[in-house]
């Protein structure tokens, strides 16, 4: 199993940064399941988070009351002043859960011109997975956020959009992209994905949580060849043989 990303900067996040969701979450996909690497405390470390609550004191995105609160409750449903823990779901809590891995593909499939765009995209949309959490049945929702490609030429992006087909996008083929990328130099290259996506959950139906930080998971790797092209004289018109020398 191979591990991506990191807690965000490599160094331990701070408060402010693990309320607003910032700390990043090494992960991995083994045996089609989501696995975590780190999970940030309110002191920037160790695996899990309990704080005590009493009177103004504060529960962080994610928490839930599990002592005294029923199925499915709203943080604001539960009063603190009762002097019970408050569990905060982290990360770590909704490991098993198991989103689909996301999907890149690529236009033209497998083999890219020099110099013109190759359009490369990827096929993930929000889930929602079922599962337990505190012995309650619950649901967590994945959101893609982000998508990092690596084009194996040393050049690499981090896009907010996962592209689409030509065709889904109303142009031409060769068309620039808001997802493609042009290949300077021939060759054989490894093209990898990671996406980015954050979490919420939900007990028993209730309303979605987030949950602070993120995860990053692979797509599969795509392998291409990029060479030249030339246009050469055909003997049939290209609307009767499309895919032949020179259409």
């Amino acid at each position: 199993m191979a591990f991506v990303g990191a807690v965000a900067s490599g160094e331990p996040c701070t408060r402010v940064e693990f309320d607003a969701g910032l700390c990043a979450i090494g992960s991995g996909i083994e045996r089609n399941e989501a696995v975590l690497d780190a999970v940030v405390n309110d002191d920037g470390s160790g695996t899990s988070a309990r704080n005590d609550v009493g009177d103004g004191a504060y529960a962080p995105p994610g928490a839930i009351q599990g002592s005294i609160c029923p199925p499915g409750p709203r943080i604001d449903d539960c009063d603190p002043r009762d002097g019970f823990d408050v569990v905060v779901i982290t990360l770590a809590d909704i490991a098993r859960f198991r989103p689909t891995p996301g999907v890149q593909r690529m236009e033209p499939d497998g083999w890219v011109v020099v110099g013109l765009p190759a359009n490369i995209y990827s096929l993930v949309d929000r889930e929602v997975v079922p599962g337990e959490l505190l012995g309650q049945s619950a649901d967590v929702r994945f959101t893609p956020i982000s998508w990092h490609w690596d084009y194996g030429d040393g050049t690499r992006a981090t896009l907010l959009t996962k592209g689409d087909t030509w065709s889904g996008l109303g142009l031409r083929e060769f068309d620039a992209t808001p997802t493609s990328h042009v290949y300077r130099a021939p060759g054989n290259y490894t093209i990898t994905l990671s996406i980015r996506y954050r979490a919420e959950y939900r007990i028993a139906g209730g309303a979605f949580v987030p949950i602070a930080g993120t995860i990053v998971l692979p797509a599969n790797e795509l392998h291409i060849t990029a060479g030249g092209a030339k246009t050469v004289l055909v003997d049939r018109d290209c609307t009767v043989a499309p895919r032949g020398p020179g259409c």
